[in-house]
């Protein structure tokens, strides 16, 4: 089996799928790779709730630094 990376332009991303979907099932994988910048809506989710919380008791910190916390995380 062999391996590739592609990257596909959202122009012609849901074109490239239904080409996808009528090859044998059992011949092809699928995996969507994330930006590099991503992050999941739980730890999104998470890091605002800890913001949330700590902004009554002055625990904030610069909004530069927040997001490039967020960024590098």
């Amino acid at each position: 089996m062999h391996t590739l990376q592609l990257k596909i332009d959202d122009s012609i991303f849901d074109k490239f799928m239904g080409l996808l979907d009528i090859l044998p099932k059992e011949k092809i994988s699928v995996s969507e790779d994330l930006d590099n910048n991503s992050i999941s809506f739980e730890n999104a989710q998470t890091k605002v709730e800890n913001a949330i919380n700590n902004i009554s008791t002055n625990g904030g910190i610069d909004m530069d630094d927040a997001f490039e916390q967020v960024l590098n995380s």
